[in-house]
């Protein structure tokens, strides 16, 4: 069984090519000092560390005493557009999911995969940055919900009823389909994706 969770949860990957030489992207614009704790307040401090040891409440509290280690440490990695590869190294915890009637098969079980804390930092930073510029050039549909700041599940519900009370006013039938991508997140493939982004007028630190 053990060798079988491993095959699910971590199958081997081909061996990634060193990263070619990085230039600074000089339209990224600069890292404001308001980023920082916008970051850093959707960070739990009760999630756990990653194999640094460091928690989020340790970040949050150098980021208050001195406000210039992280303004200096992060612009770099932005206006380059890089994630180090050591920030993806991460503990994985495997746990079985509760109610099933066997446990002899991988989809029984869940992982959980702990990062260093540090990587998700330039990680909402980008993200926030990614969603104002997406936003800005109409690329996502304007009633999307999932990771939208501000924008919850309410909201989607909301809109569904509006439409459907809309149509029905019309006394027209009206039908709803709901249905869920499996992995769909994970299976994204960059060199797709890429293109479509700097087609949209995404900035190219971005799309890094």
């Amino acid at each position: 069984m053990n060798e079988a969770l491993l095959g699910h949860f971590f199958p081997p990957i081909a061996a990634s090519s060193p990263p070619p030489r990085l230039r600074p992207h000089l339209s990224a614009p600069h890292l404001t000092i308001e980023e920082i704790p916008s970051a850093l307040a959707t960070s739990s401090p009760s999630v756990a560390p990653g194999t640094d040891g460091m928690p989020y409440l340790t970040w949050k509290r150098i980021n208050a005493i001195n406000l210039s280690i992280l303004l200096q440490i992060l612009p770099p990695l932005i206006s380059l557009g890089y994630h180090p590869a050591w920030l993806t190294v991460a503990n994985g915890i495997v746990l079985d999911k509760p109610g099933k009637p066997s446990y002899r098969s991988p989809s029984s079980f869940r992982i959980l995969v702990i990062l260093r804390t540090f990587s998700k930092i330039p990680e909402r930073i980008v993200a926030a940055r990614l969603l104002l510029s997406a936003r800005t050039r109409s690329l996502i549909y304007p009633n999307q919900s999932g990771s939208c700041p501000g924008i919850s599940t309410y909201n989607a519900w909301l809109t569904l009823v509006n439409d459907v009370k809309t149509l029905q006013r019309q006394r027209l039938n009206v039908s709803s389909l709901f249905f869920n991508i499996k992995a769909g997140f994970d299976n994204v493939e960059n060199p797709t994706l890429a293109p479509i982004l700097g087609e949209g007028g995404i900035p190219a630190n971005l799309v890094s």
